[in-house]
């Protein structure tokens, strides 16, 4: 017996240690996690991390045991780094903790987080396209109620998806930003509606693209194109008002009509459509509004129908633009243009003579001749020609007429291909395609690309085969070095092989890549061969054949095969699409240096930090390119080393015009390194340099500023923005280089010692010269930079630089210059010498200075070097009296020309006079040629008059004339005004003096003629005196006043009579405003010419007229009056011109800000700016347009200016609104004219003074959707209605700006909806509840106030029967208030009612009264007033007090009463809202009337409505589309459970399968909610402890302090509990408590298989909690005093049992016994 109890026991004990040993070793076996290279596994707490810092990251949360997992992430892995474009971080998790936290349930999920807001991907985890397309979509992350965050990528997505796009930029922690955040939210959704994307970005950098400097800011993008808001951002109404006001465009076609018998007038779309269309098109460009226009016109229109007989078409246009394109400038029109083949041909003639221009449109038609065209002609056909060849000749040569003439007999084959055949005479623009040799030159050009012909140009068959050679060949182009450099520079991509002629490997190279020419043009790469050896050369090319792709004139060499065409596509298409920075060498990095006016470069290495500065800076790749900078990297440590960067890689730098400026930011923060980029482009700023780099600079440069400021230095900063940085533009002027550095040993190198930081030092030639003054005074270190004794070196002669040397020629009378330049062993010796003689020279007051500039030199003519030019008040004289190396001689020669020329007049020539007009403000040129004067002296030797003029033997008059003028040379210069003279006749003629000898005073270019006795030369110096001093008129002749009327935009010119007092008193008046005319850039100039005078409409001087670019006006005013003249001459609409955009000056443009309404302007630049010109002629298209809408356009060269306004990039189109202070900057494409005007009239009245008419849809969608909305319902044949309209017109802006929508409609069927019988009608919708209006809708003053108290006050609205019965069968939760009229109980009730009238609105229980006794009796109520309460139909009569508003509404909003019984109760969406701030537990159904399957689903749910609410589950459904898009609910019928305000999840199983809904409504996964004790009833809890082994339950009550401490401590703990499987729950029922012995609360009661133990220590201390939870997880329960006694009875109990059966029994028996 004891055998077998042993083996038994030993047998029980080893299955026990069997089990537990394998069940705890499976139990304990972990998987690993799944392997990834592309996607990171992160672990919880990391995870957490990134949640919080990433603003936008993907979470693939899986299982290890996840059996497809493993094949899902394989196809993510595949999206990674396109997540990654988007800024979209990509991690994996695989630990339970972590996905329960995030209430992850099922595996494998996909989480998108944004700024911390999950969302879970529902569809195929395995379609990664899909994946992708939901990661970078907005609506992805579709917020109830909030606008989604997006960065500059998934915005840039999103725009070019979406048609209507509006974006909020904004500041993060910023308290504007959240308030308008705030107020924006409110609309998103009624945006969403109208199709309008609603999102917001806190990206500083794009905002400061758009000039969006204060933020928050409002930009929407309509179709791509950008509008900034300019209203109150934080009037929600308003703003979508104008986002939905914006919402559609209309464009209008041209239209052309042929039928007529006039020259028919053409639009430029039409004319475009005509050239490329008509094989013979004759086009006269003109100006309707011009007399000689006119009158060509009507001569021209007698020939039209002869044209046409000859199949002549002929058109005439009326557009500068237009003509502009063809190189017409507007004193050109009219013009005649013959086109045949889309080639223009100009006629030469007189347009007058209509039969010789008929003549020459024949002749043209029948030619063979090729045409001849200008530049703007020739770069217009290379840009839209297809095939285009280019003769370059030179006309005056006889090889070019030889050659012209046989090239003209091909002319018509060329055109017969299709090749456009023109012909043009200039060198010039046959240099820039490197044409250098003897013209004439042939030039092909296909799609853009030049190929130059390298035959014999008279052998016209040859270059016929060639040309067709060059049209059906699929070979790459063959183009020069000069020709590749000119492709570099405007081709933003292309790709350029460079190869050895004759040469088998070059061929085969070539012969395979050919394959691929066409594919690269598909793609807009234009692909180029050259065999020139200096193009290897400069790109550091060394092995040829070698393929070099440009992208934004930056080279990338190809370093695969080349004869794998396949694969070099392949490149170049990657390339094209890259965003990663290009890697260049040294020798390319030198030559962009050189080159680029702005260049990107960042130095690197192969460390991590250099990797990761990489990796976050090719994101910003493409940006930096849209602002004009090239971007490049380079990893060469030792050109690195020459900038001193080599110990502080990686280091980003800036180069702007070879200047370089050191990046100090964080160079991982790409945002802030593109701002940084952006601000060196478009501000002036001092550059910050290395010391190497600064070594550099005092090599290259003369003289350069620089500003040492160490990094410690707390007041550095402060003096360099606030102080240095101001005067940066000044030191510029001078030709100073500004810089700064925090590189202090460069200060020692020098034994420069300081006591305090910053410090100030100038180098001038590497000679540092220390600022000792006041930092912060910004005016005396400017006085002292440009004081002689800082600027000057005493010991050597100062070598200065173009600005310097203009400068000194400003202040210095004489000036000795020495010209010299780089690599020249003469000019050093020369100097040495010349040395010896400065400080002589600088005794005899004599600067000496010397120039190292060979294009300065160039403009005197100098070309070869050295070169000593001495300046005498700035006219040049030059040294060519020995050998500059003989210092003695040259000294001599300059104290003499100092002294020896203080009579003489010095002569110039017409080069050297342009450069005087240019650099000198005062001037007086004597023009004169000795055979006029010889001719002239021989008339008055005839007439016996040359004893008058006292001449001498063998002395002409112009001798005689300068000899009296030289008498006064040495005034004019004391009185500031230069004197020169010129022989040359043919200049004087180009300037307009057609007369000699003439006297000519030019101030700031302005010419004036002297008409009095040139022999008198008081009398001239008298007069130039007071043409210097006094505001005098400058007088002109006709021929200069021809060239000042075609040469100035503005030009006031007074007709005057000699000797006339009258004319003499209304000059003196005039003089008083020639400076305010000039500050308005209006020339005022006199001419006694009564010929002209007549011409221009003045048959009587004295009179004014007025030239705006040629066209004139005649002053009709008091000419005594100057006020009234200045006036009229800068009056708007006199400087206006119809046909071109006025150009104006700062100080007309300010008084046109005064004046002017509305006002465009358009800032711009003609230096370094390439699209100023094509912006320009742009918008000329629409200045009468904008004009006709009430805008004045005009243009501003003034960069200042424009930096005043925000605007640092050109050109900027800038809106300005009187009373406005904010301008506003157009962010949109230039290139859309129509689009500009667009936005320009929207700028000027966003709301239109109309009704807007609607369909019955767009109606409908307008009641659902606005809170306010007037609704006129009328009969368009009726005049009644149309004349209510028009009454109504007149309040539609105050509606508009009382932020009511007022819309018009003649559609029946709406109005029948709403019981409208009779027309018209008004009705006015309050969040789609209606009011009809009663009274008389003609009176629009009482219409618009009731709209307005509609609006305002809380009023309840009215209806009629037929309105009430589409409420009740429609609406959801409605109150009816019925009464009677002449009821003063009705009365009192009705204003107690209407002040819960808005809390109604906010539950969704809409409330509306009515008069109507007949249709109250058909639910009974015979007193009045009564309440009756409609719940989807069924009425509830409210039995209460009326007067007691507080009760009505506790009435209306109780459960009982919006409850149905036995039936889901259905909601609207803000009853929904309400109902889910309020419930713990709520349960809804979206679906939709019209789904079958949604009737199936709430007949199936309804059977388990009842049990729902035993677990304390509201269930309601709703039919909302709003709601859905709120909660992202895609499909219908779709069930979700909210817990806890807004954290909802959506059922996934069969919604017919009741029992299956219940289940998951009231299970674990439901009830979960992370960092939070779920809060259960007791139906809940009883079902909790069935299905869990293990819970926790927090027993509490209400108005309890210690409760709600404990339960925040306890919520510590919860997650860890849900690591432990203890589900931990909080019921507050005190009740139920007591059922566990639990009698004071808060208590904490834990169940191990339903089994309790009561906790009985501090609960305030959470983790002691834990470690009790810990130990009684696997531990047995506690049992408290009182389930001890009852344990310790039934054990007595038994044992006493025991005791009477075995020990009593056993006595009596013995007894008996």
């Amino acid at each position: 017996m004891f055998n077998k109890s042993t083996f038994g026991l030993a047998f029980f004990l080893l299955l026990v240690s069997f089990t537990f040993t394998f069940g705890t070793a499976d139990a304990l076996k972990r998987r690993s996690p799944l392997h990834s290279d592309v996607i990171e596994e992160v672990e919880a707490k990391r995870l957490d991390k990134l949640i919080q810092e990433t603003d936008f990251i993907a979470v693939f949360f899986y299982t290890r045991t996840c059996e497809n997992c493993k094949e899902i992430l394989e196809e993510l892995e595949k999206i990674d780094d396109d997540a990654n474009k988007y800024g979209v971080e990509f991690v994996k998790n695989s630990e339970r903790a972590a996905s329960k936290k995030y209430g992850i349930n099922t595996f494998p999920t996909l989480v998108y987080f944004r700024h911390g807001e999950p969302s879970t991907y529902d569809g195929d985890l395995q379609n990664e396209e899909e994946v992708l397309d939901w990661l970078t979509s907005v609506e992805s992350m579709d917020l109830p109620d909030r606008i989604e965050e997006v960065n500059a990528k998934i915005l840039q997505n999103y725009i070019d998806e979406h048609d209507f796009v509006a974006v909020l930029f904004y500041k993060q922690n910023h308290k504007k930003s959240d308030k308008v955040l705030q107020k924006l939210e409110e609309i998103d959704d009624d945006a969403d509606e109208r199709d309008v994307g609603f999102v917001k970005i806190s990206d500083e950098t794009l905002a400061y693209e758009y000039g969006l400097e204060d933020l928050p800011s409002l930009v929407y993008y309509r179709k791509k194109i950008p509008i900034v808001y300019s209203g109150d951002l934080e009037n929600e109404k308003r703003v979508l008002e104008w986002l939905l006001e914006f919402r559609d465009t209309v464009d209008d076609p041209d239209e052309f009509v042929v039928d007529s018998d006039e020259i028919e007038d053409v639009s430029a779309a039409v004319l475009q459509r005509l050239i490329e269309d008509t094989d013979h098109l004759a086009v006269l460009f003109y100006d309707d509004k011009d007399a000689d226009s006119v009158q060509v016109l009507a001569e021209l229109e007698n020939i039209d129908d002869e044209c046409d007989q000859h199949g002549i078409a002929f058109v005439k246009i009326d557009d500068l633009d237009v003509s502009k394109r063809f190189g017409i400038e507007y004193d050109e029109l009219p013009t005649l243009v013959y086109f045949e083949g889309k080639v223009p041909n100009f006629y030469q003639g007189d347009l007058m003579k209509e039969e010789s221009v008929l003549e020459w449109l024949i002749h043209q038609q029948s030619a063979d001749e090729i045409e001849d065209v200008s530049d703007a002609v020739l770069a217009d056909m290379i840009d839209s020609s297809s095939f285009l060849a280019v003769l370059f000749y030179d006309r005056n040569n006889k090889n070019c007429q030889d050659v012209l003439k046989e090239l003209e007999n091909i002319d018509d084959e060329c055109d017969e291909k299709g090749i456009a055949f023109v012909k043009i005479d200039d060198r010039e623009l046959a240099k820039v395609y490197g044409l250098h040799d003897e013209l004439p030159a042939l030039v092909y050009f296909e799609n853009r690309i030049p190929s130059v012909y390298q035959g014999d140009l008279k052998n016209e068959e040859a270059v016929l085969e060639w040309l067709i050679k060059q049209q059906s060949s699929d070979e790459i182009e063959e183009v020069s070095h000069e020709l590749l450099n000119v492709l570099v520079t405007k081709n933003n991509q292309l790709a350029a092989l460079i190869y050895k002629p004759k040469d088998k490997q070059s061929e085969k190279v070539l012969k395979e890549l050919e394959h691929i020419d066409d594919e690269c043009d598909e793609k807009g790469i234009v692909f180029v061969k050259t065999d020139d050896v200096e193009a290897a050369e400069k790109y550091g090319i060394r092995k040829l054949p070698a393929l070099l792709f440009f992208k934004y004139q930056v080279p990338l060499a190809y370093s695969g095969d080349l004869t794998d065409e396949d694969k070099v596509l392949e490149w170049l298409l990657n390339q094209q699409e890259s965003d990663q920075i290009e890697l260049v060498n040294s020798r390319t990095l030198r030559g962009l240096i050189e080159t680029s006016t702005s260049l990107a470069v960042l130095f690197y290495d192969d460390g991590t930090e250099s990797i990761k500065a990489l990796k976050d800076l090719e994101t910003i790749d493409d940006d930096a390119d849209k602002y004009g900078i090239p971007f490049v990297k380079i990893d060469d440590a030792t050109i690195a080393k020459e900038f001193g960067l080599a110990d502080e890689l990686p280091v980003l730098v800036y180069f702007e015009n070879r200047l370089p400026t050191v990046y100090e930011g964080d160079i991982t923060d790409e945002d802030a390194a593109l701002a940084w980029l952006v601000r060196q482009r478009t501000e002036d700023t001092i550059e910050e340099v290395t010391q190497e780099i600064l070594d550099d600079l005092l090599k290259e440069r003369e003289y350069v500023l620089v500003y040492f400021a160490p990094n410690h230095c707390k007041e550095c900063d402060t003096i360099l923005h606030e102080t240095l940085e101001h005067i940066d533009d000044d030191t510029d002027e001078h030709g100073i280089l500004f810089v700064t550095t925090d590189d202090l040993s460069y200060l020692q190198k020098y034994k420069i010692t300081v006591d305090k930081y910053p410090i100030l030092v100038l180098f001038r030639n590497q000679e540092p010269i220390i600022y000792k003054g006041n930092l912060h005074d910004q005016t005396a270190i400017l006085h002292w930079l440009t004081a002689d004794d800082t600027l000057d070196d005493p010991d050597e002669i100062e070598e200065v630089n173009e600005r310097m040397l203009d400068k000194i020629l400003d202040r210095s009378p004489y000036v000795a210059v020495l010209f010299t330049k780089e690599k020249c062993s003469e000019c050093d010796k020369v100097l040495n010498k010349l040395e010896d003689i400065d400080d002589d020279a600088n005794e005899a007051s004599i600067d000496f200075v010397r120039v190292k500039d060979v294009q300065l030199a160039k403009e005197y003519n100098i070309i070869s070097f050295p070169a000593l030019v001495f300046f005498r008040r700035r006219i040049p004289l030059f040294f060519e009296n020995g050998s500059l190396k003989d210092a003695d001689n040259v000294l001599k020669w300059l104290l003499a020309q100092k002294d020896t020329h203080e009579d003489v007049i010095e002569a110039v020539d017409k080069h050297m006079l342009n450069v005087l007009l240019d650099d000198v403000d005062h001037i007086v040129v004597y023009f004169y040629d000795d055979d006029e004067c010889d001719a002239e002296t021989k008339r008055l030797i005839k007439q016996n008059k040359d004893k008058d003029y006292k001449l001498k033997d063998n002395e002409n008059i112009c001798d005689r004339i300068l000899h009296e003028l030289e008498n006064i040379d040495d005034e004019t210069d004391q009185e500031g005004i230069h004197f020169v003279k010129i022989e040359d006749a043919e200049y004087a003629h180009e300037m307009g003096i057609t007369q000699l000898p003439a006297l000519v005073y030019f101030e700031h270019k302005m010419p004036s003629l002297y008409d009095g006795d040139l022999l008198e030369e008081e009398e001239v110096l008298e007069w130039l005196i007071k043409q210097k001093n006094e505001d005098t008129i400058e007088n002109v002749n006709r021929e200069i006043l021809f060239r000042m009327i075609a040469e100035r935009e503005y030009l006031a010119v007074f007709f005057y009579k000699p000797d006339d007092d009258e004319s003499a008193e209304i000059a003196e008046h005039l003089e008083k405003i020639d400076d305010d005319c000039g500050d308005y850039d209006v020339g005022l100039v006199k001419c006694s010419d009564q010929l002209i005078a007549k011409k221009y409409g003045i048959r009587n001087p004295p009179g004014l007229v007025y030239f705006r670019r040629g066209k004139h006006i005649r002053y009709e005013g008091n000419l005594f009056d100057e006020d009234e003249v200045l006036e009229w001459l800068t009056r708007s609409d006199n400087m206006e011109m119809s046909d071109a955009i006025e150009k104006v000056n700062r100080r007309m443009f300010e008084r046109l800000l005064e004046r002017t309404n509305y006002l465009a302007v358009l800032f711009y630049t003609k230096v370094d700016c390439k699209n100023c010109d094509k912006v320009l002629e742009e918008l000329e298209r629409i200045d009468d347009e904008a004009d006709s809408a009430g805008i004045k356009f005009v243009k501003v060269e003034d960069s200042q200016l424009a930096k005043e306004y925000g605007v640092f990039a050109l050109p900027a189109l800038v809106f300005f609104k009187r009373g406005d202070e904010i301008p506003v900057i157009f962010a949109g494409d230039f290139k859309k004219a129509e689009k500009i005007l667009e936005w320009l009239i929207n700028q000027k009245d966003p709301s239109l003074d109309r009704i807007e008419e609607v369909d019955s849809g767009t109606l409908r969608k307008l009641i659902d959707t606005a809170d306010h909305l007037a609704v006129y319902f009328y009969l368009p044949e009726s005049d009644e209605c149309r004349k209510i309209l028009e009454d109504l017109e007149n309040i539609d802006t105050e509606t508009d700006r009382q932020g009511i929508i007022f819309v018009k409609t003649k559609d029946n069927t709406v109005a029948k909806d709403y019981g409208i019988q009779e027309m018209p009608a008004l009705i006015y919708f309050e969040k789609r509840i209606p009011s009809i209006y009663q009274e008389d809708i003609s009176a629009e003053e009482d219409v618009l106030q009731w709209l307005i108290q509609q609006k305002t006050e809380d009023t309840i609205e009215s209806v009629n029967r037929e309105l009430l019965e589409q409420l009740i069968a429609n609406t959801q939760y409605l109150v009816v208030y019925f009464y009677k009229p002449h009821c003063k109980a009705c009365d009192i009730v009705l204003e107690e009612l209407e002040n819960i009238d808005d809390d109604c609105e906010i539950y969704g229980i809409n409330f509306v009264k009515i008069q109507d006794q007949n249709l109250a009796k058909r639910y009974g109520l015979k007193n009045y007033p009564a309440l009756v309460y409609f719940r989807n139909g069924n009425p509830l009569i409210f039995d209460g007090d009326l007067r007691n508003e507080e009760l009505v509404f506790q009435w209306l909003i109780e459960d009982e009463n919006r409850e149905l019984a036995d039936e889901i109760e259905d909601v609207n969406g803000r009853m929904l809202e309400k109902l889910i701030n309020d419930k713990p537990f709520l349960a809804v159904l979206f679906y939709n009337r019209e789904c079958a399957d949604c009737e199936e689903a709430i007949k199936s749910l309804e059977n388990i409505d009842d049990e729902a609410d035993i677990f304390g589950i509201d269930f309601v459904k709703v039919n909302d589309i709003a709601a859905n898009n709120k909660y992202n609910i895609q499909k219908l019928p779709s069930l979700a459970f909210f817990r806890k305000q807004q954290q909802f999840m959506v059922y996934e199983g069969d919604l017919h399968n009741e029992e299956a809904v219940l289940k998951w409504l009231t299970s674990n996964d439901v009830f979960n909610i992370k960092d939070e004790i779920e809060e259960v009833n007791r139906k809940m809890l009883e079902k909790i402890l069935n299905d869990n082994d293990f819970v926790a339950v927090y027993f509490y009550e209400t108005d309890c302090y210690d409760c709600d401490a404990i339960l925040n401590e306890l919520e510590h703990i919860d997650d860890d509990t849900d690591e432990l499987d203890i589900m931990f729950v909080k019921i507050h029922d005190t009740k139920y408590a007591r059922k566990y012995g639990i009698n004071d609360v808060p208590a904490l009661v834990f169940f191990r298989k339903k089994f309790p133990s009561i906790y009985r220590g501090d609960l305030i201390h959470e983790d002691e909690v834990l470690e009790w939870l810990k130990r009684n997880r696997y531990r047995h329960p506690e049992l408290n005093f009182f389930m001890y006694a009852i344990t310790a009875i039934t054990g007595a109990f038994i044992f006493y049992t025991l005791f009477l059966i075995f020990c009593i029994k056993r006595k009596s028996d013995l007894k008996s016994e």
